[in-house]
């Protein structure tokens, strides 16, 4: 008798013949107290092995002995009310579920390819016979084997699963009989999720036969089942939201098939989308393993259509005029018994565990996720010197057309930190007139005001009094190129060397070379040339100038400058003037954090392996390194050139190894990696909470997500079109420019970097 048979004994006794004891036959008591004993010992024995086999084997199935799951009889769908998105006017991001009225909630749409390509241009707000439309346009923001787009075609990327946008809280059933098989707390990927195994359902690729499929429900906030428990379809089994990667809450409703060798399953590793030369989102949308994807998987929805209600297959026509409305479940009335005997089972055939293999991290990115207006880039423009009690006015204005984005209740902080505050302390969409908008910043004490309007700062210095110019004062880097033209400030200063915000000189300033030879373009400024205090002009040398001394004078207006001593044009032999990341790279030469190659070359477009770049951050930062120590790693050396740095940096908690118990010191460190290590180096307090994805390819979720957003907020690296491309490698030149933006922001007090 197998271990099966022995817990179904019922059924066995209802199937066959068996041996009873009459009440009428007489049974001695003593023999009754030996059956009675002995059948508890053999009961014994066998838990005991079945315990020890336990222990041995680790297969273990819990669930419970007292009930198998139950014969598919039909389905349900995952989600049964959704909010009436055309006309509810709650917030579609940050509204739970149990706080929506129930007028305002719907049956869910059906997923109707035909109404989900209708096209957005011929939408009309406003037009009630569209509703059902925009809705379903709405509900369902990716499509099975769709791309993220928009695009809501079928079979125009790879991912796999139906994404179903609904508010935080809102529940989540089982869409047939079934048992879970796992259920699962991560933080990242597929985030809390349940995978649910339904047997015997009918075979879509063969009629008459039955298979086995996987049900996930992914991205969940609560969930309220265990691992082994038996489900019936509609039984409510968790509740939605939006951990692990997705940036907004939804519910990822996938159907794996029986060949699936994980669940839930993704058609391709990292390493092929790496291999193909592609980002995550590009290789979906470039469908990359969109054959695994359809060998793996079954489109959720129309599964569930199809069964939905009993076993009877519905009719195509059926399937495209159903609602959900005809489904209805009342939770009180089922009360899932949960029990945690555990389960005596003959062992599966599969002799070992299919161990999910290294994939990408499962990113769900959807669509119209709420702006972070702390991260939009305005150019602003005003004074930066007032006297106090005089408001100054601050036009910001929009170069990059980000209002587009934002819809009419968006707001945008107008925050000044220091001395001051603004009398527009924030503004709307509607502040801005063909993409400008004013604010007035005012401080009745004198002092330096910080204003930051989204990622834009303007830094306002507040005087009591405009005193009187004694002297000017030439502000240069102390350097000069042969040839080159160089740009110089003249700044009109009191008797205390302060900067004052107006001149009151009459007549012109005339500016001459005491020293060296060079051309001065303009020669000479009047007062109308002073904005601020501050005059410029520029200089290019002529000849064989080692040196270059300059002198201004208004009558008894007197100024003379430092020395400007000539350099070498080029830090580098491959890095000119002109070069996007020349002044930082000369910069870190000159602090002796970068030194070039014996050649004589910087190789900028050269990547950085993990202890390179953690190397350079440590000297830049000035993180001493302690002597070499025991590495805890696989793959590193004690005695290793970079084995002090490494020491300290684990000592510090800059850096960590792999689960795998390496280091990997060689591999070529990320964008993601290396903002971690650098913003981990530098002790900078990362933000406490993201509003939305810091970058269009950063989830709002991801590991790596408060360094990316604060990368953002601070200007430390640049992007194309807003993407970060975390996956990519960092360049020499590229860690260069970080390490100086953030050098600048530390030693100047900069709320972000500003050239």
């Amino acid at each position: 008798m197998t271990a099966k048979k022995l817990f179904h004994i019922r059924k066995i006794r209802q199937s066959k013949k068996s041996v009873r004891i009459s009440k009428t036959q007489w049974i001695p008591a003593r023999w009754q107290m030996i059956l009675k004993y002995t059948g508890l010992a053999i009961a014994t024995i066998l838990l005991t092995v079945l315990v020890y086999y336990k222990n041995q084997t680790g297969d273990w199935f819990k669930a419970s002995v007292l009930e198998i799951p139950e014969s598919f009889d039909g389905t349900v769908l995952p989600i049964e009310k959704i909010p009436d998105w055309s006309n509810w006017s709650g917030d579609h991001y940050t509204a739970v579920y149990n706080e929506i009225a129930p007028q305002d909630l719907i049956s869910l749409p059906p997923y109707d390819l035909s109404v989900l390509e209708f096209p957005d241009d011929q939408l009309q707000w406003g037009n009630h016979a569209q509703d059902l439309i925009r809705n379903t346009k709405i509900t369902y923001p990716v499509v099975y084997l769709g791309d993220y787009n928009g695009s809501r075609y079928e079979n125009s990327g790879s991912h796999l699963a139906v994404d179903i946008r609904v508010p935080s809280g809102t529940p989540v059933h089982a869409i047939a009989n079934g048992k879970v098989i796992k259920t699962s707390m991560q933080s990242d990927g597929f985030g809390h999720h349940i995978v649910i195994k339904h047997i015997d359902v009918p075979d879509s690729d063969n009629p008459g036969k039955t298979t086995t499929i996987y049900s996930s429900y992914n991205h969940l906030g609560d969930i309220n089942v265990v691992e082994g428990q038996n489900v019936l379809k509609g039984d409510l089994i968790g509740t939605s939201g939006s951990t692990g990667t997705a940036s907004s809450p939804h519910l990822h409703f996938q159907i794996d098939r029986d060949s699936a060798p994980w669940h839930p399953y993704w058609p391709f590793t990292w390493q092929e989308s790496q291999d193909a030369g592609l980002s995550f989102f590009e290789a979906i949308n470039a469908g990359l393993g969109i054959g695994k994807a359809k060998e793996m998987t079954l489109n959720p929805m129309t599964f569930s259509l199809k069964y939905l209600g009993t076993n009877t297959i519905l009719s195509s026509s059926a399937i495209a005029a159903n609602t959900v409305g005809a489904v209805q479940t009342n939770e009180s009335d089922k009360e899932s018994e949960i029990i945690t005997i555990t389960e005596v089972t003959k062992p599966e055939e599969t002799p070992t565990t299919i161990v999910e293999p290294n994939t990408v991290e499962i990113i769900e990115p959807i669509q119209n996720d709420k702006v972070d207006t702390s991260l939009l880039i305005f150019k602003l423009s005003g004074e930066t010197v007032s006297l106090i009690n005089n408001g100054v006015r601050i036009i910001v204005t929009d170069e990059q057309n980000q209002l587009n984005t934002l819809g009419e209740n968006d707001i945008i902080k107008v925050q000044v930190s220091g001395v001051g505050n603004s009398l527009q302390p924030l503004l709307k969409k509607s502040d801005f007139k063909n993409g400008t908008a004013d604010v007035v910043v005012k401080s009745g004490t004198a002092g330096i005001g910080n204003v930051l309007i989204g990622r834009a700062a303007h830094q306002i210095t507040f005087i009591e009094k405009v005193a009187n110019t004694t002297a000017l004062k030439f502000e240069h880097d102390g350097h000069f190129q042969k040839g080159m033209v160089e740009v110089i400030k003249l700044i009109a200063v009191d008797s205390e060397g302060n900067p004052t915000s107006s001149v009151n000189f009459s007549g012109e300033v005339a500016i001459t070379a005491t020293e060296g030879k060079a051309t001065i373009t303009p020669n000479r400024l009047n007062a109308r040339d002073f904005i601020n205090g501050i005059a410029t002009f520029r200089i290019k040398s002529l000849g064989e100038n080692t040196r270059i001394r300059l002198r201004a004078q208004n009558g008894a207006l007197v100024g003379e400058s430092d020395p400007l001593t000539q350099e070498d044009s080029r830090p580098f032999n491959d890095i000119k003037l002109g070069h996007p990341n020349y002044e930082a790279i000369k910069y870190l030469k000159e602090e002796g954090v970068i030194n070039g190659y014996q050649d004589g070359s910087f190789q900028p477009a050269k990547t950085v392996n993990r202890v390179e770049a953690l190397k350079m951050l440590m000297l830049a930062f000035n993180v001493e390194s302690g002597v070499n120590g025991s590495l805890p790693f696989s793959d590193t050396e004690n005695n290793a050139w970079y084995a002090g740095t490494l020491a300290t940096a684990i000592q510090k908690e800059i850096v960590k190894g792999y689960p795998d118990g390496t280091f990997k010191p060689a591999q070529t460190v990320n964008r993601a990696e290396y903002l971690k290590i650098l913003f981990e180096t530098t002790s900078m307090k990362l933000s406490a909470s993201i509003v939305s994805a810091p970058y269009l390819d950063v989830p709002k979720y991801s590991w790596f997500s408060p360094y990316a957003y604060m990368a953002n907020q601070k200007n430390i690296i640049d992007t194309n079109g807003n993407k970060l491309y975390p996956n990519n490698g960092m360049t020499r030149a590229e860690v260069a420019e970080t390490i100086f933006r953030m050098k600048m922001i530390q030693m100047n007090n900069m709320v972000v970097y500003q050239k």
